[in-house]
């Protein structure tokens, strides 16, 4: 008596096991689309294409400093940063290893980083737009770059060193720049 009902408990088994297949074959095949959902006055976007930001843009002003190491602002040398891009941009003064001076630059504008003691400095800048005050970065990044080519500032009795650079690429001209990842940016 016990051997039959085991098998009759086997027979159930391969019974519910094959009318899960027959219904999952069901449920696989294919069936008109959903209707359009019911129209309300509190109606929600549920697609999954990228953020529509509402509020405008934050820009910050040029010459707006967003870091300063005093003791990098205090030779003769200059630095005039031209922003002919379509983006905002934040420009970064680099020496060894850290960021001393950094600048917002808006676009189409241009700014000149004076005061810059003597020695070798890296450029290094983002472009973007909605600048974000409490990570102080943008939250729409379009690019990290930095220039190829170091900048040396010296000063003597009679001359100081002056740069000027463009963030847009100019007919004629020589600087090259390089791109870099956002978290070696950020990390000056």
């Amino acid at each position: 008596m016990n051997k039959s009902l085991h098998n009759i408990g086997r027979y159930w088994f391969v019974i519910l096991i094959g009318i899960c297949v027959i219904a999952s074959f069901i449920n696989n095949t294919p069936s008109k689309p959903l209707p359009p959902p019911a129209t309300s006055s509190q109606a929600t976007d549920t697609t999954m294409s990228q953020p529509t930001y509402t509020m405008p843009a934050v820009s910050l002003p040029t010459g707006s400093v967003i870091k300063l190491r005093s003791a990098y602002k205090q030779g003769d040398g200059t630095l005039e940063i031209n922003n002919g891009t379509d983006s905002d941009a934040e420009a970064k003064l680099i020496t060894a290893g850290t960021s001393v001076f950094s600048v917002y630059i808006k676009a189409h504008t241009n700014y000149t980083i004076q005061n810059i003691t003597d020695g070798t400095y890296w450029l290094a800048f983002a472009l973007g737009t909605d600048w974000d005050n409490q990570t102080l970065k943008f939250n729409r990044p379009a690019g990290y770059s930095s220039f190829a080519d170091t900048f040396d500032f010296t000063t003597t009795d009679t001359q100081y060193t002056t740069y000027s650079v463009t963030l847009n690429p100019v007919a004629g001209g020589t600087a090259q720049t390089n791109n870099v990842n956002s978290s070696q940016f950020d990390a000056y």
